[in-house]
C-alpha cells in the first residue's frame, strides 16, 4: 500500500507540474520589426487579402483556358413503354385483297411494322473550338489578368496600412510606459518634499494649509499616475488586438523613443514617390483598364461569333434498327450573330461606358486625396518635429528651475508654492517631451504610409 500512495503521489506532483508549467505564458521580448513580422502572419485583413489574391490568380487560369477546345461527353439510356412503329391499317386499301406489301407470308396484311427498339442507348463526345467570338475570349483573358494585379495591388495596400497600424499601437504603448515612469518619479519627488513639510510642521515652521497643499498634489500626481497604468494597460491590448496575439499576452517593448530624420526634404519630394508608388493609385490604374476592357466586350455583342464543332456518337440500335451497337460523327463550323434583341446590347454598352466614366472620375478624385493625405502628413511631420525641439529646451528649463527652487527653498528663500510649481511644470515639461517624440514617430509612420512605403526610413 506504501508503495501505491508513493507511486500516486508522485504521478499528482507531475501532473501538477505540468499544468502549471503548461499554464506559464512565456513574455515576448519584441521590437517594432519583430512586432510587424507576427502581424504578417496573424492579422485576418492581410489574410483575406491574400485569398482574394489567389482567387483572382484561379480565376486568370481559367480565362485562359477559352483559348482551348473543350472536351465534353454524354452518356444516355432511354426505355420506351413501346418500340417505335408504322401502323398499317391506314394503308390497307392500297392491297386490295388483303395482300400484303413486299410479299409477305400468309396473304394478310399486319397491323404495324417495328421500326425501333424498346430500349436505346447513346454515348457521344463532343469538341468545340472557337474560332471568332469579336475579341470576347481575350478581352475577358484580359481583364482576369488586370483583376489579378489590382488584386496585388489591393494586397499591398492593406499590408501598407497593417504596417502603419502596428507602429502607431507599438509607439502608443511605448509612450503611456513613459508617462507612467515619469509620474513615478514624480511621486518619488513630491514624497520626500512632503516628508520635509510635515517636520517642518511639526516645529512650526510650516502652517496647515502649505502641508494640506502639497498633499493634494501629492495625490494628484497619484491620480496621474493610476491614469498612466491603465493607459499602458489598454494600449497594450489593442496592441495585441493588431498583432492579432491573445489580449493577454506578456509582451516587453525593447524599442525606445529617438529621433529620427523626416524621410523627405519637401513635399513635392514625397508628393512625386506617392504617385509613383501609392498602391491604391496603381489599382485604380488596372480598374480603369479593366472597364476599359468591359466597354470592348459589350461591343463585341454586335459581331457574329464563330466556332468548329466535332462530334463522335456510339448507338444502339444501328440505322436498321438492328440491335447492335454502331458509330457516327459529325463535323460543323457553326456562325451566331444578333441581329435584333431590342437595343440590348446597346444598353449594355451604356452601362459599361457609364461605369468606366465614374471609375475615371474617382481615379481623378483619389489623385487629389493622395496629394492632400501627403501634405498633411508632410506638415504634421514637420510641425511634430518642431514640437520635438521645444519641448527639449522646455525640459531643460523646467529641470534647472526645478533644481534652482529646490535648492532656495532648502535655504528659505523660495515658497512652497514655488516648489510644487516647480514640480508640477517639470512633469509636464516631461510629459510634454515624450508627447512630441511619440506623435513625431506616429506622424514619420503616417506619412511613409502616405508615399506608399510604409516602415522604411531614410
Amino acid at each position: 500500500m506504501t508503495a501505491f500512495f508513493k507511486k500516486y503521489t508522485l504521478l499528482g506532483f507531475f501532473i501538477i507540474f505540468t499544468a502549471s508549467a503548461a499554464g506559464a505564458q512565456e513574455t515576448l521580448h519584441l521590437n517594432v520589426q519583430s512586432s510587424l513580422q507576427i502581424a504578417f502572419k496573424k492579422n485576418n485583413n492581410l489574410k483575406i487579402a491574400k485569398a482574394k489574391l489567389d482567387e483572382t490568380a484561379a480565376r486568370l487560369n481559367q480565362a485562359g483556358t477559352a483559348f482551348f477546345p473543350k472536351l465534353s461527353s454524354q452518356a444516355n439510356y432511354t426505355r420506351l413503354d413501346y418500340a417505335p412503329f408504322i401502323p398499317l391499317k391506314s394503308f390497307s386499301h392500297i392491297f386490295p385483297g388483303g395482300g400484303a406489301p413486299g410479299g409477305l407470308s400468309g396473304g394478310i396484311t399486319p397491323k404495324k411494322i417495328t421500326i425501333g427498339r424498346n430500349q436505346n442507348y447513346g454515348l457521344s463526345i463532343s469538341l468545340q473550338q472557337p474560332l471568332f467570338t469579336g475579341m470576347k475570349i481575350l478581352n475577358g483573358y484580359s481583364i482576369a489578368k488586370h483583376s489579378k494585379y489590382a488584386a496585388e495591388q489591393n494586397c499591398r495596400a492593406t499590408k501598407n496600412t497593417l504596417i502603419f497600424n502596428v507602429e502607431q499601437a507599438y509607439w502608443t504603448v511605448i509612450k503611456a510606459q513613459k508617462f507612467e515612469e515619469i509620474a513615478r518619479e514624480s511621486i518619488k519627488q513630491m514624497e520626500a518634499h512632503v516628508k520635509d513639510l510635515q517636520n517642518m510642521y511639526h516645529v512650526g515652521m510650516l502652517t496647515k494649509n502649505e502641508l494640506l497643499k502639497a498633499e493634494v498634489q501629492l495625490s494628484n500626481v497619484h491620480l496621474l499616475e493610476i491614469k498612466a497604468k491603465n493607459a499602458v494597460q489598454l494600449s497594450r491590448i489593442a496592441f495585441c488586438n493588431v498583432l492579432g496575439l491573445p489580449l493577454d499576452t506578456k509582451i516587453t517593448f525593447d524599442d525606445s523613443l529617438k529621433f529620427i530624420p523626416l524621410p523627405f526634404k519637401s513635399v513635392r519630394e514625397a508628393v512625386a514617390l506617392a504617385k509613383k508608388n501609392r498602391p491604391d493609385l496603381r489599382m485604380m490604374e488596372e480598374n480603369v483598364i479593366i472597364g476599359k476592357k468591359m466597354v470592348d466586350m459589350s461591343k463585341a455583342s454586335y459581331l457574329p461569333t464563330v466556332a468548329f464543332v466535332a462530334n463522335y456518337g456510339y448507338k444502339y440500335p444501328d440505322r436498321e434498327y438492328n440491335p447492335t451497337f454502331y458509330n457516327t460523327w459529325t463535323v460543323s463550323v457553326v456562325a451566331q450573330m444578333n441581329l435584333f434583341d431590342w437595343g440590348d446590347t446597346y444598353f449594355k454598352k451604356q452601362q459599361s461606358e457609364s461605369q468606366l466614366r465614374q471609375i475615371q472620375i474617382t481615379q481623378k478624385m483619389l489623385r487629389d486625396g493622395v496629394v492632400l493625405e501627403v501634405t498633411e502628413s508632410f506638415l504634421a511631420a514637420k510641425q511634430a518635429q518642431e514640437k520635438i525641439r521645444v519641448s527639449e529646451k522646455t525640459v531643460a528649463q523646467a529641470k534647472e528651475n526645478f533644481r534652482v527652487t529646490s535648492d532656495k527653498f532648502k535655504e528659505g528663500m523660495a515658497t512652497n508654492t514655488d516648489f510644487l510649481d516647480a514640480n508640477a511644470l517639470l512633469t509636464q515639461a516631461r510629459n510634454d517631451y515624450i508627447s512630441a517624440l511619440a506623435d513625431y514617430r506616429i506622424a514619420s509612420a503616417k506619412l511613409l504610409k502616405a508615399v506608399g512605403e510604409p516602415g522604411k526610413s531614410r
